[in-house]
């Protein structure tokens, strides 16, 4: 039966959840999960080709209100980097991980334990969490994490941040370091999370100082929930700093026997004792990176790689109260364009009068819906599928002359944290990756959906800012295929809304690896409970697919790598 009725409502409104890119699909039932894996159902076999239908096999199972968000250390992740590895594991694919097809990241809340940190001196202890706590690690200033002393002398090092002040090494080598902290930012009491609003100062540990405390007139609430509310991260090296500590102005005077303030440089006081660990306490599901690998069929080059990947996460569940779907999504159709990228006031008369007419519509049609689901079809949900098409398209075909990676990124939702894992943890060489391609929300770009959309768009960033045989040779490419492309650069050359440095690229662009940021760009379910696969449109995101596939073996098949520019060359305009 042809489904012409949601075509025509879409061409009326195009904000309801009937779609145009979705009419005909074939309605696969959901997968029925345990925590072990998929019970009773298998999806319906994809072909070789990239093609939309596949996408929508795909992207229903990933991006389902059972995945619940797929956020990082969620089931629904973990079920989701199953479902990937499945995938790769049909198509014979090698794994490429460190465990098969996986890489777990070091990720999880990450904390002091208040009743295992102590900070003494031999006439007093300082009680933990009001008159001091520990620091965590802090990359801008080397200090903070572990520490372990006994018997430390203490030295006063003056004020944070004045580096005109030499401390020089004789003065503070072996010792704990006590700073009067700068005065608190407006609307706090000092102390800020990580050392994030300290200014960065490292004469004392460049000195070899043994510990680092900070006084502040009073030890801080955001002091406290930094080390012992903790946040969730990856686990960083704190071997490479030296311990750190924030302070009251009472622990300054148990000392030192009086205040900061009336301290000179060089002033000693009493040696303190102490020990606290800053500890990983891991997820019940791991946050983990699937990837395989594809060898090439030439012995000379298949050492190097062309990779391509997307991320698997997303952001869970809706933070309050379910929000009314048809509600939010007339809303922001009015309002918020570009999603959570928009803060827009309060509606003029005119502009509410336009969300309640679609409100009234969709009443029309459906009872209101309540969802609670940020289910991220788009972001990367898109991404993912299309990944999973582009493995089965190299699967299935000769292979190139190169070796190609396939990486589903774990964790970029909160902070590129998969892409930063393998790139510090290489399960290949790093410098015998020739290229890499990171596609993001590949899902809305249509003309409602993004400035310069259409039916062949693609927002592209990057291409050329470590090599310009890269963007060379993708501009050929797409000049002579049969179904070109048309590439928005307005991004890359404005980087409006800081876009590069908002995705995965960013790590393969740090270790000077030329790389391409592929997206439909952000439509008004970014970030919202509305990004559902109902909206995608999928033959856009096979086409693109085709396209990313298309450059892939073209580089892979070269007879040179891609040549990287110098770096007084490179553009370095948006690093992150």
């Amino acid at each position: 039966m042809v489904r012409w009725v949601p075509i025509l409502v879409v061409a009326l409104v195009g904000f309801i959840g009937l779609n145009e890119a979705d009419s005909g699909r074939v309605d696969d039932p959901p997968i029925v999960w345990s925590d072990e894996g998929p019970l009773t159902w298998e999806p319906r076999p994809t072909e070789s080709g990239i093609v939309a239908n596949d996408l929508r096999t795909h992207l229903y199972q990933i991006a389902d209100d059972s995945m619940k968000g797929r956020a990082s250390g969620s089931l629904g992740n973990w079920k989701t980097t199953q479902y990937i590895a499945g995938v790769f594991e049909s198509l014979g694919l090698e794994p490429g991980g460190d465990d098969g097809w996986f890489q777990d990241l070091a990720y999880g809340p990450l904390a002091f334990d208040p009743d295992a940190a102590s900070l003494t001196t031999e006439s007093r202890g300082f009680g933990t969490g009001l008159e001091w706590a520990p620091v965590p690690p802090s990359a801008n200033n080397r200090f903070g994490g572990d520490f372990t002393g006994e018997n430390i002398e203490t030295v006063f090092g003056g004020m944070w941040g004045d580096t005109q002040v030499p401390l020089p090494s004789a003065l503070v080598r072996g010792k704990a370091v006590v700073f009067m902290g700068p005065p608190p930012p407006t609307g706090g009491r000092g102390g800020g999370r990580r050392g994030g609003g300290l200014t960065t100062d490292t004469r004392a540990q460049a000195a070899g100082a043994a510990l680092v405390m900070i006084a502040s007139e009073i030890l801080s609430s955001a002091a406290t929930n930094a080390a012992f509310g903790g946040r969730t991260g990856l686990m960083p090296n704190v071997a490479s700093v030296i311990g750190g500590a924030m302070i009251s102005d009472a622990a300054v005077d148990g000392i030192f026997g009086q205040s900061a303030v009336a301290l000179q440089v060089g002033a000693t006081g009493a040696p303190v004792s102490g020990s606290w660990h800053y500890a990983l306490r891991p997820t019940e599901y791991p946050t983990r990176n699937v990837i395989a690998v594809l060898r090439g069929s030439d012995p000379a080059l298949a050492g190097q790689y062309v990779l391509v990947g997307a991320h698997s996460d997303h952001v869970g569940m809706v933070n309050g109260a379910p929000l009314d779907h048809d509600s939010l999504r007339s809303f922001n159709r009015v309002m918020r364009p570009q999603g959570a990228n928009d803060r827009p006031g309060a509606p003029t008369s005119e502009q509410q009068a336009e969300i309640d007419s679609l409100i009234a519509f969709a009443r029309s049609i459906r009872p209101p819906t309540l969802d609670s689901i940020m289910n991220g079809a788009d972001d990367d949900g898109s991404g993912t599928a299309v990944l999973l098409e582009i493995a089965q398209h190299f699967a299935t075909r000769p292979a190139p002359k190169r070796s190609i990676v396939f990486i589903s990124h774990a964790a970029e939702e909160s902070g590129l944290l998969g892409s930063q894992w393998f790139t510090d943890h290489p399960t290949i060489p790093l410098d015998s990756i020739v290229a890499a391609h990171n596609m993001d929300m590949l899902g809305k770009g249509r003309v409602t959906d993004v400035q310069f959309g259409g039916p062949n768009s693609v927002q592209m960033l990057g291409a050329r800012r470590l090599s310009s045989d890269f963007g060379d040779i993708i501009d050929s490419l797409n000049a002579v295929r049969d179904e070109p492309m048309a590439i928005d650069y307005s991004w890359d050359r404005t980087n409006k809304l800081n876009r590069f440095c908002r995705s995965d690229q960013v790590n393969y662009f740090r270790f000077a690896i030329p790389v391409t940021y592929f997206s439909l760009g952000y439509a008004q379910d970014y970030h919202q409970a509305s990004d559902e696969a109902r909206y995608i449109d999928f033959e856009h995101g096979a086409r693109l697919g085709r396209f990313v596939a298309d450059i892939m073996r073209t580089i892979a098949d070269r007879p040179t790598r891609l040549t990287v520019l110098p770096l007084e060359e490179r553009d370095l305009s948006a690093a992150c």
